[in-house]
């Protein structure tokens, strides 16, 4: 949560009316400026939990933050703005009746005042050529490293549940993507682990023009992180060799279309230019140091890595 004074209530009235599943809320709140923290008090549940950042955290930290404080076993993200469906939680859990399911997901009915972006990202799943309710998971990373890991064919983390155990063990959100920070974590569970997909709306997206995808591509702060998910899919010592190779296929293009970006766009024309051509051994090294905080390079053996090693995702 955060200013999201004007939709807390909403979101959390559509979690207290799910039915027929055992759960627990846990708020984050990012130190919101606005009236957030009080209008969500009055709704919580005894053994509920709202904790307040002293100072912001950030998206990425933020949600890092909301997994180590959940006791529930499966975690799913609901954004202060967004809303689940009836029955999106009860419907979800099922899915991992299978111990093999690392990862359930579902489409999300998209509320926008951009129809152009709408049209564009209103529908994710149907990039996927074979999708069915049981898949191998790395089998649909392939598919995204096929082509380019250019968008989300999953959803945002509202219309997403998941092992909570998985995603400590395969190292969180990382702080250094942006846009595409929630497909770098679905990828990294998928790749160890089978997905369930659920063909029915199980939660609302609200997009607007202060979200924090409109933030981003204003700001051009993602602008490397297709080439950082590339590189990971190289490194992680999950992926397979399909993976590898279209990932590898995909990081020299990448890396020179940045390349002429950077040349193209300023004001901070000459950091970018230095800091692309520094990534072959920059992004490297970085992706090499994350394969070392992950537990014996698998998720299944050790604990999870410590904060300062997930700092660096």
């Amino acid at each position: 949560m955060y200013n999201n004074g004007s939709t807390i209530a909403r979101c959390l009235r559509s979690i207290l009316e799910q039915d027929a599943a055992e759960f627990e809320i846990v708020i984050v709140d990012d130190n919101s400026s606005d009236g957030s923290v009080a209008i969500a008090a009055t709704l919580l549940r005894p053994g509920d939990r709202l904790i307040r950042n002293g100072s912001r955290l950030g998206l990425n930290e933020n949600h890092n933050k909301c997994l180590e404080l959940a006791r529930g076993s499966y975690v799913q993200f609901v954004h202060g703005d967004d809303w689940l469906l009836p029955g999106a939680l009860q419907t979800l859990i099922h899915c991992f009746d299978d111990p093999t399911v690392g990862l359930a997901f579902a489409p999300r009915r998209v509320v926008s005042d951009n129809l152009r972006w709408q049209q564009q990202f209103g529908v994710l799943h149907t990039h996927f050529w074979k999708l069915r309710e049981h898949n191998h998971g790395p089998s649909l990373v392939t598919e995204i490293a096929l082509r380019g890991t250019k968008q989300n064919w999953i959803g945002e983390p509202t219309c997403v549940m998941f092992r909570r155990r998985l995603a400590l063990d395969a190292g969180g959100f990382r702080n250094d993507i942006y846009q595409l920070v929630d497909l770098d974590l679905w990828l990294r569970l998928m790749i160890r682990s089978s997905a369930s997909f659920v063909p029915r709306e199980l939660s609302v997206r609200n997009h607007t023009a202060t979200t924090a995808t409109i933030s981003n591509v204003t700001s051009r702060r993602d602008w490397l992180d297709r080439l950082r998910i590339l590189t990971w899919l190289i490194i992680d010592p999950a992926a397979t060799t399909p993976t590898r190779i279209f990932a590898g296929a995909w990081w020299v293009p990448t890396w020179v279309s940045l390349t002429l970006r950077g040349v193209r766009h300023g004001p901070d024309r000459r950091l970018r230019v230095k800091t692309v051509m520094l990534a072959p051994f920059s992004e490297f090294a970085t992706a090499w140091r994350l394969r070392d905080g992950l537990a014996g390079g698998s998720p299944h053996h050790g604990g999870a890595p410590t904060r300062a090693e997930r700092n660096h995702f």
